[in-house]
C-alpha cells in the first residue's frame, strides 16, 4: 500500500511537471500582431503620419485573446496516460484513490452545477434585457400616439377657428347683401325721382310752351288789329 502512494506521489509529481512546462510554454508565446507599415506623405516640409485608433474595451466582460486561451484551460499532459502494453498498466500512471474521487467529483458535479445556475441567471438577464426592449418600444410608440392626438387636438381646434372663420364671413356676406339691397333701392328710388322730374321739367315745358303760342297768339292778333286800324 505504501509503494502504491509512493508510486500515486511520484505520478502526481511527474504531471504536475509536464502541466508546469505546458504552461510556461503557453505564456512565454508572445502574442503574433500583424506589423503593417505606415506611409508618411510629405507635402513640402511637413509629413503626416495617420493616427492609429484606440482600442476598444468593454467594461465589465473578461475579455480573452485566442493566445490566452490555453492558459485559462484546465491543464493535462496527455504523455502521462501512454500506455504500451493494455494489459500491463504502468504504475506511473496519474491515479487517484476511490474515495478521493467521490469528493473531487462531488466538487465538479457542484461547481457545474453553478455554473449552469450561473448561465440561468444570464438567461434571466438577457430575457429582462429582450422585455426591456419591448417596454421601450412600446413606451415609444406610446410617445408617437401622444403625438398623433395632439396634432388631431390641433386639426381640431383649427376646424373649429374655421368654422367661427366661416360663420363671420357668412355675417359679413349677409351684411354685404343687405347692403346691396339697400343700395338697389335707393337707386331705384333715385330712378324714379329722376324720372319724376324729368316728367314735371316736360310738363313745365309743355306748360311754358302753350304761354308761349297764347302770347304769340295775342301778339298776332294784336298785328292784325293794328294793321286794321292803320289802312
Amino acid at each position: 500500500m505504501a509503494r502504491n502512494n509512493l508510486s500515486q506521489a511520484a505520478a502526481q509529481r511527474r504531471a504536475k511537471k509536464a502541466a508546469d512546462q505546458v504552461a510556461k510554454k503557453t505564456t512565454k508565446t508572445p502574442a503574433k500582431t500583424s506589423a503593417i507599415p505606415v506611409k508618411s506623405t510629405e507635402s513640402g516640409n511637413d509629413a503626416i503620419t495617420p493616427k492609429k485608433s484606440a482600442p476598444v474595451s468593454l467594461t465589465g466582460l473578461n475579455e480573452i485573446e485566442p493566445n490566452q486561451i490555453a492558459s485559462t484551460l484546465p491543464q493535462f499532459n496527455g504523455d502521462a496516460y501512454l500506455v504500451a502494453d493494455p494489459l500491463n498498466p504502468p504504475e506511473s500512471l496519474p491515479q487517484i484513490s476511490l474515495q478521493d474521487y467521490e469528493v473531487k467529483q462531488g466538487i465538479y458535479e457542484g461547481a457545474i452545477r453553478a455554473v449552469k445556475l450561473t448561465g440561468t441567471s444570464f438567461d434571466l438577464a438577457r430575457e429582462r434585457f429582450v422585455t426591456e426592449g419591448k417596454r421601450t418600444k412600446a413606451f415609444s410608440a406610446g410617445v408617437k400616439y401622444a403625438t398623433d392626438a395632439e396634432r388631431a387636438k390641433g386639426d381640431f381646434l383649427d376646424y373649429q377657428v374655421q368654422i367661427e372663420t366661416n360663420q363671420q364671413k357668412q355675417i359679413n356676406l349677409g351684411l354685404a347683401q343687405a347692403k346691396t339691397v339697400n343700395e338697389l333701392a335707393l337707386a331705384n328710388y333715385s330712378e324714379q325721382e329722376m324720372a319724376e322730374k324729368l316728367t314735371q321739367s316736360e310738363v313745365s315745358l309743355g306748360l311754358a310752351q302753350s304761354q308761349t303760342q297764347e302770347k304769340q297768339n295775342q301778339l298776332d292778333e294784336f298785328r292784325k288789329r293794328l294793321g286794321a286800324l292803320t289802312k
